[in-house]
């Protein structure tokens, strides 16, 4: 990762070793601090409006790597994503074998993936903050204040909310500027000389530069389930890899949280499906693995795909 360059990423999205014995490669002494040293990493490659995934499955670690990213990173945290692992309703809803019961306890048949940013709320409050007050508010504000009006008197001779007689953040809302009507009621004060076309088009260019700050979120784009509850079966994909992800959950990550030929990062490539899920969906991707059997089951996959594509 050290030779990927500051903030040239627009979406990382990793399944990093659960340091719960899967393997010797899920052995790791002081698995927080090390853990953190990924973090560090991620942060800095990752663009200012790109967005962060991680898999994990142990509450009590992610409640320690939550409170690591809290106190030492920028990022901000957005969503806990619970995978329920179809295939092991069977477990779950049945009564259990006693015999196989032995921690006395729920069968633990989901996985989380944790979604972060480095913007709070929408992503305005933080593009706003870093970039201060565009144009149009300050064209409306100083209009408004030549006439010695507060936002009520304003209100009251429109006729319509004073918020909508002023610029105040983007947004896809269409009344965020006064419909034309209102704007040229407004305009017979002898106030506010910009021709309303001017004004929209002024609007429309300043939204556009807001929208390509903000992290994406291609909501419209998924035409299944939108809640932070998935339903996959862990095997749908093969399993070429003992903690391997079902390609439908890294597609929808994908697609949700970048744009077409943007570049997806995923340092514990494993077998390659987050590679897969970007060759599916049009997207570039760097893929870091250390483990040559896994790499070289990655390399399989990708080049398999690649001619079925040509």
């Amino acid at each position: 990762m050290k030779n990927i360059d500051d903030k040239s990423i627009n979406l990382i999205v990793i399944d990093p070793p659960y340091n719960i014995g899967k393997d010797t490669w899920d052995k790791i002494d002081n698995y927080i601090e090390w853990m953190g040293l990924v973090f560090k990493e991620c942060e800095r490659v990752l663009k200012n409006n790109g967005s962060f995934y991680w898999f994990h499955n142990d509450m009590l670690k992610i409640a320690e790597l939550m409170m690591w990213l809290k106190v030492n990173s920028e990022f901000v945290f957005k969503s806990l994503i619970t995978w329920n692992k179809e295939n092991f309703k069977r477990y779950a809803w049945n009564n259990r074998n006693p015999d196989k019961c032995r921690d006395r306890n729920w069968f633990p048949n989901v996985e989380y993936c944790l979604y972060y940013t480095f913007q709070d709320e929408t992503g305005l409050t933080t593009i706003l903050k870093q970039n201060g007050f565009y144009g149009l508010q300050k064209y409306f504000k100083e209009e408004r204040l030549k006439l010695g009006w507060n936002y009520k008197q304003c209100d009251d001779y429109m006729g319509i909310k004073a918020s909508y007689c002023y610029w105040d953040k983007p947004t896809t809302h269409p009344y965020r500027i006064p419909e034309e009507k209102h704007y040229l009621k407004l305009q017979t004060t002898g106030y506010f000389p910009m021709k309303y076309e001017s004004l929209r088009m002024k609007y429309e260019s300043l939204r556009m530069e807001y929208e390509s700050l903000r992290y994406v979120f291609n909501l419209r784009e998924i035409q299944e389930n939108t809640s932070c509850v998935w339903k996959s079966k862990e095997s749908n994909s093969g399993k070429l890899h003992p903690t391997q992800k079902p390609i439908d959950i890294i597609n929808k990550i994908i697609i949700t949280s970048s744009n077409p030929n943007d570049i997806v990062l995923d340092c514990f490539l494993g077998s390659g499906t987050t590679a897969i899920a970007c060759i599916n969906t049009n997207r570039n991707y760097i893929g870091i693995e250390k483990e040559e059997k896994y790499f070289n089951i990655a390399n399989d996959r990708i080049n398999q795909l690649t001619i079925k594509n040509t």
